[in-house]
C-alpha cells in the first residue's frame, strides 16, 4: 500500500512540477509579449505626437490609452501567471494538466488521465484494494515519462525574435539617433493639459505673470513677436470670436481689455500659428453697495431720530450717536479716517458682507471709507464730511421802568430765549454797604420758561430791603439754557444798580 501510495505521490509531484513549468513558461511569453506591445505603442504615440502636435483632448486619449493598454497587458500576461505560479488564484487542475501532457506524449495521455480517474473512484469504491493496485500499476508504467519535457522553453526565442527584439532596436535606434522624438513628443503627451506651440518662424511672447485687472478696470495686453519671418496681423480669440489686434510696430501688437468683470482666457494666432492659452485673472473689487446712517439725536433737543441712506455728508446737533451700517461685496476690511484721529478705525465686521461703526458727533469734521480685501489693499476711499451744529448760549434781554410817584418801586418786563430750550430764569442782588462789607447774592426764582422763548416780568420794592444811607445795590437778571452734552450755559443781564445817598 505505501508502494502504491509513493507512486502516486511521485506522479502528483511530477504533474505539479509541469503546472509551474507551464506557467514560467507563460510568464515568459507574456514579458516578451508586454515587452514588444508597449514599446511599439509608446514608439507610435511618441512619434504622432511629434510630427503632427495633436490637440489637448488628442493627447489625453493617447496619453491614458497607453497606460491602460500597457497596465492591461502587464495583469494578463505578466502578473497574473506570476501568482499562478505560486498558486494564487485559480491554477491549473491535475486533470487539464494531463490532458496538455498526454497532446506532447500520447501514449501516456489515456493511462494518466485512467489514472486520476480511478484515484477519484477509490475514495467510495468497495475494492479499494483492486483500484489501488491498478494506480500503482499504471503509475509503474509511466513512471519513467519526464512530464516537464512537454514544455520547451526555448521555444519562446521566436517571440522574442518576431515580438519583443524588433520594438526594442527601434527604441535604441531612436534612443540614440533621433532622440528629440521620443524626448519632446513624451514630455507633451505627459503634459497633456498644456497647448504647445509647433516649430514656426516666428512665436508670441506674453507676460504671463503679470495678467491680472483689477475687477471693472480696462487692461491693455502687450503682444511681442520673435522670429525669423514676422506675421502682418495677429489675432486674439475670445468666446468664440476672433479680434485684429493692433500693430505698434513689426514685433509690437497690443490689444486693450475694457471693463473686466471676470476671468477670461484667450488665445493668440498669427497665420497657421497658435499660441497657448492664456488666463486673465480678476482681482475681484472690493466695493460698499450701500449703507444707512442712523442719527440718535440728543434727547434735550426734541428732535426725533431718523436714518438716511447712503448719504455721507450731513448736518446733525452736538452730541449725536452715529451709526453706520454698511453693505458690501468681496470685501475684507472697511477702516475709517476721521480728521480728528491720528490714524484709521476699522468698522466691525457682523457678518460676510456687513459691517458697522458707531461714533458721537462733537465738532465739524471729514472722514474717508477705505475698503481692501486680500488682493487689493485699501482699494478705494471716498471723502465725506460731517457738520455739527453747536449748543447756542441763550439770550435774555430786560427793559426797567421805576414808578414815577415811588421811585423805589421798579419794574421789569424781559424776554429769554435759546436754540433748544430753558430751564431756569432767575433774579439776583446782592447789598454793598458804605464801609464795602458785602452782604451775600441774593437769588429770586421766577417762573420756569416752558419752551425755547419766554417773556417775564417782575416787580420789586426795594423799600423792603431797609437799606441804609451809602449803600449801594447790584441787580441782574439769569437765564439757564438745557444743553446736555457740554452742560447747561446761561446768560445775563447787564449788572443794574441803585445806590442810596449817603448821611453827607
Amino acid at each position: 500500500m505505501a508502494k502504491v501510495m509513493d507512486n502516486y505521490q511521485l506522479l502528483m509531484q511530477k504533474l505539479d512540477q509541469f503546472i509551474r513549468k507551464f506557467y514560467v513558461n507563460q510568464l515568459i511569453r507574456g514579458t516578451l509579449y508586454s515587452i514588444g506591445l508597449i514599446l511599439l505603442l509608446f514608439i507610435l504615440f511618441n512619434a504622432a505626437e511629434y510630427y503632427y502636435y495633436f490637440s489637448v483632448g488628442v493627447r489625453k486619449l493617447l496619453f491614458y490609452s497607453f497606460i491602460g493598454i500597457s497596465s492591461a497587458a502587464l495583469i494578463g500576461w505578466v502578473f497574473v501567471p506570476l501568482l499562478k505560479y505560486f498558486r494564487l488564484g485559480k491554477t491549473l487542475s491535475h486533470d487539464q494538466a494531463a490532458s496538455i501532457i498526454g497532446d506532447h506524449f500520447p501514449n501516456v495521455k489515456d493511462k494518466l488521465l485512467n489514472i486520476l480517474q480511478l484515484k477519484a473512484q477509490s475514495t467510495n469504491s468497495s475494492d479499494k484494494a483492486l483500484l489501488m493496485a491498478s494506480i500503482n500499476q499504471k503509475s509503474e508504467e509511466i513512471k519513467p515519462v519526464p512530464f516537464k519535457g512537454a514544455i520547451d522553453l526555448s521555444k519562446n526565442k521566436q517571440y522574442l525574435w518576431k515580438y519583443a527584439l524588433p520594438p526594442m532596436l527601434l527604441f535604441f535606434i531612436l534612443l540614440f539617433g533621433a532622440p528629440s522624438i521620443l524626448k519632446e513628443g513624451s514630455n507633451r503627451l505627459i503634459n497633456n493639459n498644456e497647448v504647445f506651440e509647433r516649430a514656426a518662424p516666428f512665436h508670441f511672447s506674453v507676460d504671463k505673470e503679470n495678467l491680472t485687472v483689477v475687477q471693472f478696470d480696462d487692461f491693455p495686453l502687450t503682444v511681442k513677436v520673435d522670429g525669423e519671418v514676422l506675421p502682418n496681423d495677429v489675432f486674439i480669440e475670445l468666446d468664440g470670436y476672433k479680434y485684429r489686434l493692433n500693430k505698434v510696430d513689426a514685433n509690437t501688437f497690443t490689444y486693450l481689455f475694457s471693463n473686466v468683470q471676470k476671468d477670461m482666457k484667450f488665445n493668440l494666432s498669427a497665420s497657421t500659428v497658435n499660441s497657448e492659452s492664456y488666463d486673465l485673472d480678476v482681482l475681484l473689487k472690493p466695493n460698499i453697495t450701500g449703507f444707512d446712517v442712523k442719527m440718535d439725536y440728543p434727547n434735550y433737543t426734541g428732535r426725533k431720530d431718523e436714518t438716511i441712506s447712503n448719504i455721507g455728508d450731513f448736518v446733525v446737533p452736538v452730541g449725536t450717536d452715529l451709526s453706520w451700517m454698511f453693505n458690501s461685496l468681496n470685501t475684507d476690511d472697511i477702516s475709517i479716517l476721521f480728521s480728528d484721529k491720528t490714524g484709521k478705525v476699522k468698522a466691525n465686521r457682523n457678518d460676510e458682507t456687513r459691517y458697522s461703526y458707531k461714533k458721537k458727533a462733537l465738532a465739524d469734521q471729514t472722514y474717508k471709507l477705505y475698503v481692501s480685501n486680500d488682493d487689493l489693499p485699501n482699494a478705494d476711499s471716498i471723502a465725506y464730511s460731517i457738520s455739527v451744529i453747536p449748543d447756542l448760549h441763550p439770550n435774555i434781554k430786560v427793559e426797567k421802568f421805576v414808578d414815577s410817584l415811588d421811585n423805589k418801586m421798579l419794574y421789569f418786563v424781559g424776554d429769554a430765549s435759546d436754540d433748544y430750550g430753558l430751564t431756569s430764569l432767575a433774579f439776583h442782588y446782592q447789598v454793598k454797604s458804605e464801609n464795602g462789607a458785602t452782604k451775600p447774592l441774593q437769588t429770586i426764582a421766577l417762573a420756569k420758561p416752558d419752551n425755547k422763548q419766554a417773556q417775564f416780568d417782575h416787580v420789586w420794592d426795594i423799600e423792603a430791603l431797609t437799606l441804609k444811607p451809602g449803600d449801594e445795590l447790584t441787580y441782574y437778571f439769569e437765564v439757564y439754557d438745557n444743553d446736555g452734552v457740554n452742560g447747561r450755559k446761561s446768560a445775563k443781564t447787564n449788572m443794574m444798580k441803585y445806590e442810596l445817598p449817603s448821611l453827607e
